[in-house]
């Protein structure tokens, strides 16, 4: 998974507990789940 979408059950539990707006989230998570994706890729 490199970028979460605002549909992602994931993306919605992150959002509830930390209690961030979510165009906030939405930009915050993307931006994670690309480092993560393109982490995983260059060392797998």
């Amino acid at each position: 998974m490199t970028v979460s979408h605002a549909n992602d059950s994931f993306f919605w539990v992150v959002v509830q507990f930390s209690k961030m707006e979510v165009s906030v989230a939405y930009r915050a998570m993307n931006m994670a789940t690309l480092v993560r994706g393109l982490t995983a890729r260059s060392c797998g």
